[in-house]
Formats: structure tokens, C-alpha cells, sequence
């Protein structure tokens, strides 16, 4: 009978054991802060400039612990092509988790002629990363141009020079989801989206700054706008094309 007892009594004190435990995993602290950017405060970005100079007007806000601004950092930039960066910023929480957001920067001096910055409302087909589109009335202007283009590639390849054929394997890109979600009045960031970019001379800073996108997004209007995108490398050769739903929330 001791014995019996004694087990219940174990049992007992398993039983209340476990229900501690998990009402202390169920009460843990998991959520990373989420970090926020004010709009007024975009600046160009310049190679080497002060890290405190990418961190103004971003804050970080933890639903436990309020404001923890203090703790954000600069983890990388990423993506330079001459006319924007992806900038991605992390911030840490008094349980050591970790939020991070991406924020495009345009590049001090790289804007002019049809391009249009990263604050514009709409970017549709053009190079990417970013939103280097085209409005509708120079979308016009740029057929008008690739028509030239074109015209002028035939008469090449009527006239036997085959110095502008592609040559060598096609780059591969490909991606890990088949959605991309961004805020409102910020550009997406392209590597959340890449699972495997490669090719046989370049590089994936290389193939990243030529990415093409075909589609028209809204970044100041909320909702679901389907585009394809692929790469080019310096050889001309394209990838194959990826379908994508870039989301704005």
C-alpha cells in the first residue's frame, strides 16, 4: 500500500511539473519586435555613409517590452546596381528575439531622365531590383525604342554578324514561394523570394542587379498584383521566368 502511494504521489508531482512547464512555455516571450519607417525621413543613400544616417526615422516597437528602437542595427546592404540598395535592419527584444524588415534606398545622383524613385506610387516592366519602371507614357517611349532596337539587331543578323548572339548556359533563378508581401510605400525586397540564383561567369550580386520584373505594382495602393521576373546574365542569356504575386499591405 506504501507503495502505491508513493507512485501516486510521484505521479502527482509529474502531473503538476508538466502543467508548470507548459504554462511557462505557453507564457514565453517568442514574437520578434516589429520595425516601422517614416516615410518623411527616406534620404538617398551614398557608399559609405554613417550607419546613423540609415537609422533615422526607424523604429522598433515590441509588443512586451514598448520601444526598443535602441537596439536596432544595419545587418547588411545588398543589391547595389548603380541606382538602388536593399538595406535590411534588425532589432532585438529583452528575450533575444530578433525582427528584421528591408527598406530600398535610391542612390545619391542615379535618378534622371524616365527613371522613377523608390517613392513613386507605381512601377511596372523594367529593371530591377526596385521600382525602375516605366509610367504608361514612357512605357510608350521605351517600345518605341526596343522596336529600334530590334530593328537594328535584324539587320545585324541579315548582314552575318552573330557577335550579339547569347552564348553559354542560361542563368537559373529560382524561387522559394510563389507570394511576396511588402508595405505600403516599400519597395519588396527580392531576396526574401530567391531561393537559388546561379550561373556559370556571374555572380549572384550580378545576376540580382539584373533582374527583370514584367507587371505593374501599386506601392501606395493596398493589394495583389501579379508579375513575372527572371535574370540576365552579361552574356545576354535569360533565365527562366518566374511567376509572382507581390503583395501590399
Amino acid at each position: 500500500m506504501e507503495a502505491k502511494k508513493i507512485v501516486a504521489v510521484v505521479g502527482a508531482i509529474d502531473v503538476v511539473l508538466l502543467v508548470v512547464c507548459l504554462v511557462l512555455y505557453m507564457g514565453k516571450d517568442r514574437k520578434g519586435p516589429e520595425i516601422f519607417f517614416d516615410k518623411e525621413k527616406q534620404i538617398e543613400y551614398a557608399e559609405g555613409m554613417d550607419e546613423a544616417l540609415l537609422l533615422e526615422g526607424v523604429t522598433a516597437v515590441d509588443e512586451k517590452d514598448g520601444d526598443v528602437s535602441d537596439s536596432l542595427l544595419v545587418e547588411k546592404v545588398a543589391g547595389t546596381n548603380g541606382k538602388e540598395v536593399i538595406v535590411t535592419y534588425v532589432a532585438r527584444d529583452g528575450a533575444n528575439n530578433v525582427g528584421k524588415a528591408s527598406r530600398a534606398f535610391t542612390v545619391a545622383g542615379s535618378y534622371g531622365g524616365g527613371d522613377i524613385p523608390v517613392e513613386e506610387e507605381t512601377f511596372e516592366t523594367g529593371d530591377m531590383p526596385g521600382t525602375e519602371g516605366a509610367t504608361e507614357t514612357e512605357t510608350g517611349s521605351n517600345e518605341e525604342g526596343s522596336s529600334g532596337e530590334e530593328e537594328g539587331q535584324d539587320e545585324n543578323q541579315g548582314e552575318g554578324n552573330n557577335e550579339g548572339e547569347p552564348a553559354g548556359p542560361n542563368p537559373v533563378l529560382v524561387l522559394n514561394a510563389d507570394v511576396i508581401e511588402t508595405k505600403k510605400g516599400v519597395a519588396p525586397n527580392w531576396n526574401e523570394v530567391i531561393e537559388t540564383m546561379s550561373d556559370d561567369k556571374d555572380d549572384y550580386n550580378t545576376l540580382y542587379n539584373n533582374l527583370k520584373l514584367e507587371g505593374q505594382v501599386k506601392l501606395n495602393e493596398e493589394g495583389e498584383y501579379p508579375v513575372t521576373l527572371y535574370t540576365v546574365d552579361t552574356d545576354g542569356n535569360r533565365s527562366e521566368v518566374s511567376n509572382l504575386v507581390v503583395r501590399v499591405v
